[in-house]
This record gives C-alpha cells, sequence and structure tokens, in this order.
C-alpha cells in the first residue's frame, strides 16, 4: 500500500496553507492541569517555527500566556539522505517534549519505547475518546502495537466523486456507496468511448495525484489486501490470480478509452513533486463521470470556479475547471470487506517524547489540538476531514459523510524498499503497459514482461542492501522527499 502515503503527505501540505490556526475550548467533562501563574516551556518538533505558530501556537499562548514555545525545525532532517535516523538524531540532541510524525514514525518511535503511552493521562484528564472518529483511533492503535502513542486531529481518506450531469445525459444509473471496484469499472463502461482526445470524456479518470499507469491497478489490489512485495521486500508478490485479472481489467479500459491513462513523469513517478494538468484533472474540467480521489478534490473544484482560496492547480489549467453538478459516495470496495478501505492514513501526529519531564503539559496542548473549539475553526478554514465527530458536514454546508462511512483495513508493518526499486518498477509497469495499450504487446504478454523484468529490478535493487522508507517525510513537510 505505497501509494496512500505518499498520496497523504501531498494532500497534508495543501491543505496546511489553508488552516489558519485553531483554539481549545473543553468539554464539561475534560480538566486542564495548567497553573496560569506557572511559567512554562514545551519544546516542540515541528515543520517550522512559523507553521507551527501560524496553525497551533498563536491561540494556545493567547489562552495560556504562561505557556511559551521552543519550535525544533525538522525540515532539514526531512530532507536529509535518512530522514527517519535524522529525526532520531534530533529527538536525542534536542529532547523535544512534543513530537509531530508521520504514520511510519510513529510506527517506528513506538515500536522503539520513544514514545509516551497516553491512555492513562487521557483517561485521567477526562479526555473523551468517544468523541474521536474510530478509524483513526483504530489506526494509531494498530501501528502502536494496540497502544495510544500519539493522536490526529485530522485524517485522509477516499471518496468516489461523479458528475451527475454526465450520469444524467447518458441515462446511466449514479453510483451508490459500498459499490465494488468491479461494479465501479462495469460503470464506466457504459460511457461513450468516442471523440477525439481534446474533447472526448471518461467513464473514470485517474486521481489528481496520478503520476503512473500503475497506480490504479495498485489502489485496487490494495482494496483486496494484495501487495505487489512481501514485507521483507525481497519477492515480487504478482503471480496470484487476482494481480492478472485487475491487470486485465484497468489495460482494457485504458485500451477503450473508458478510463483516462495518466502520463509517467520524469523517473516513474518517485519523485516529480506535484502535477496537475490536463493528464490529470479529467473529472474537475467535466470530462470525466467518475473519479476516486481525497477531499481536497472538493477544495480543487472550489478553486477552479471562485467558490473557494488557494492556490491555482498548475499553470495554464485552472481557467479550464468547470463547475461540476458532483456527488461523493464511498470509495470503492472489495466485496470481501465492504465497510474497509485502504486508502485511510492520518500525517500529522502528536505525540509526547518517552523521555519528557512535562509529560502533563504536553498532553494539554495535544488535548488542545484536539479539542472541540480546534476542530471547529480547522472545519471553517479547509475541507480537511475532521477527527473529531460531529463534521461530516463542512463550514460550506458540503456533506463529507462518505468519507466517515468505511474503516481503515489492518494496517500491516511498514516496509523498507530497496533504494531505487519504486522507481525503476513504475517506470517497467508504465512501459509495459503503454505496449498493451498502443497494441505493441498482448496484454498477457504485457503482464508476463512485467512480472519478469520487476523481479530482476527488485533482485538488483537488492544487491546494494540501501533501503529507504515510504512515508518518511515529517508530516505536512514529507512532500518534499516522497513521491
Amino acid at each position: 500500500m505505497t501509494r496512500k502515503y505518499s498520496k497523504s503527505l501531498i494532500i497534508s501540505i495543501l491543505l496546511a496553507l489553508l488552516l489558519a490556526g485553531c483554539g481549545s475550548k473543553d468539554s464539561n467533562t475534560e480538566t486542564t492541569t495548567i497553573d496560569p501563574d506557572t511559567p512554562v516551556t514545551l519544546k516542540v518538533a515541528y515543520m517550522n517555527e512559523q507553521a507551527f505558530f501560524q496553525t497551533y501556537g498563536n491561540i494556545f499562548t493567547a489562552k495560556y500566556p504562561n505557556v511559551q514555545f521552543e519550535v525544533i525545525p525538522t525540515m532539514n532532517a526531512a530532507q536529509s539522505a535518512d530522514p527517519m535516523q535524522a529525526l532520531i538524531d534530533l529527538i536525542d540532541a534536542n529532547q523535544p517534549d512534543i513530537i509531530m510524525l508521520s504514520l511510519t514514525q510513529y510506527e517506528q518511535l513506538a515500536a522503539d519505547g520513544r514514545l509516551y503511552d497516553l491512555e492513562s493521562v487521557i483517561q485521567q484528564s477526562g479526555f473523551d475518546l468517544n468523541n474521536m472518529v474510530d478509524g483513526v483511533l483504530q489506526l494509531l492503535r494498530d501501528a502502536g502495537g494496540g497502544k495510544l502513542y500519539g493522536l490526529s486531529p485530522t485524517f485522509n481518506t477516499d471518496a468516489l466523486f461523479y458528475n451527475k450531469d454526465l450520469f444524467a445525459k447518458y441515462g446511466i444509473p449514479e453510483p451508490t456507496d459500498f459499490m465494488t471496484w468491479e461494479e465501479v469499472l462495469q460503470l464506466a463502461a457504459r460511457f461513450p468511448t468516442d471523440g477525439d482526445d481534446e474533447t472526448r470524456i471518461y467513464g473514470l479518470a485517474g486521481s489528481i495525484f496520478a503520476q503512473n499507469a500503475f497506480e490504479l491497478i495498485q489502489d485496487i489490489a490494495s482494496a483486496k489486501g494484495l501487495n505487489y512485495l512481501n514485507a521483507e521486500a525481497t519477492e515480487l508478490m504478482m503471480n496470484e490470480p487476482e494481480w492478472k485479472e485487475i491487470f486485465l481489467s484497468v489495460v482494457e479500459g485504458y485500451k477503450s478509452k473508458t478510463i483516462s491513462l495518466p502520463v509517467a513523469t520524469q523517473g516513474g513517478g518517485n519523485g516529480g513533486g506535484m502535477r496537475f494538468n490536463r493528464d490529470s484533472i479529467y473529472f474537475l474540467q467535466g470530462r470525466a463521470a467518475m473519479v476516486v480521489d481525497s477531499s481536497i478534490t472538493i477544495n480543487m473544484m472550489n478553486m477552479g470556479t471562485g467558490r473557494g482560496g488557494g492556490g491555482g492547480a498548475g499553470a495554464g489549467t485552472q481557467q479550464q475547471l468547470q463547475q461540476i453538478n458532483w456527488g461523493v459516495v464511498t470509495a470503492p470496495v472489495d466485496a470481501a470487506t465492504p465497510d474497509m478501505t485502504s486508502t485511510y492514513t492520518v500525517s500529522q501526529i502528536f505525540a509526547v517524547s518517552a523521555a519528557s519531564s512535562q509529560t502533563s503539559m504536553a498532553w494539554e496542548f495535544i488535548k488542545y489540538v484536539h479539542s472541540e473549539e480546534a476542530a471547529k475553526i480547522r472545519s471553517n478554514t479547509s475541507t480537511e476531514l475532521q477527527s473529531r465527530t460531529g463534521y461530516e458536514v463542512n463550514a460550506n454546508g458540503v456533506n463529507l459523510e462518505a468519507f466517515y462511512k468505511l474503516n481503515p483495513m489492518t494496517m500491516e508493518s511498514t516496509h523498507w524498499y530497496p533504494k531505487g526499486f519504486r522507481s525503476s518498477f513504475n517506470a517497467i509497469a508504465d512501459e509495459e503497459i503503454n505496449a498493451a495499450v498502443s497494441e505493441a504487446k498482448t496484454i498477457d504478454d504485457a503482464f508476463a514482461s512485467l512480472l519478469s523484468r520487476g523481479a530482476d529490478a527488485l533482485a538488483e535493487a537488492n544487491l546494494s542492501g540501501e533501503k529507504e522508507q515510504e512515508g518518511a517525510g515529517f508530516g505536512v513537510q514529507g512532500i518534499f522527499i516522497s513521491r
């Protein structure tokens, strides 16, 4: 499930630009241990000082002026050759009280005993976990070996957006919640496949983050709990019949132009940054009936029609975006697990260092970040999904319930990948998929070649012994080192 972590990092940095900050208002059952007459300084490991104070620090210190923050920037560590070790070195050297982490960092630091178990302090403070989204807590407990070592104020997951007008125009029934991927592909195939590349429509568009043709195949496989590598990243695991079935159905969709074919970025899609061009925003242009994407799609549609703030969608594209009459239902699922999704993740986790001498005060800050008032302010400033319950409708009246209806699949241990393999494999996959689409090869031959070349690339990448970890960046700034 490599793509969901890198995608969530991109989502986080885009949405972080929209946050104006947050405040705190404890519920009647929650207590605080902050003594307003006692000066306190908390050390916080965060992306950079400006981002921290703009998003959290200023309003917290306005409420509690006796609390000051010393921000330890993590940006340089995130851009180092070994981000995980750089973070550990930073923690050892600076001894922060509070650390903002990605999910993979959280998992490893919890396993290493570097994070403070929050279960007891949560209970003692009266913080009601029933006000938090179950899926977020499940994900954090899975990564924490059954315990909570941190909380995340927001989460990311996908849903299926659809263009109501296109469905009405062609007399096709609209999508519904809990559809399987097979049903979605069948629905996409009912749309016309005529027209030239400049005007035609597609039944299903690639995500606005799609950077190679293999990503859709991988997404469908992930929904079935399939991984293309084993846990040790020593063997390609695509010999199962289900992998070939998925490959065949998606490539047939590319060939028929039922599904838009993403154009790979240089390097196979592992480091090219963000692309929002005509190859990845067909849905936003009104030229696709469906797209499976994150809640940021709502914000992108608003930007294109002048109803929302933020940056443009990329050079030469914003004026092409259309006002879409859209609906949204749950992301496609697998029939065996109809209430679960593989796209569920968190990218900003606040944890307390196990070495902190101010665990109670550090918890007070984390409790504030996850308070009702903080969630309310965040919901007014972005379309990010709130980890507190009660925000299934955002400030603009947009119903986000589809994003809250599925639970995360049980997460597996974080993979370490042979350095450079993912980039090489994506490039190989693009070549083979495009060969099948152009009919230079049969789909069967292209799949066989992908398995053979992929296995060779994996063996070669493993020779060096060097590894790279998915999602090793630090929360919102992870985009700078992740695909």
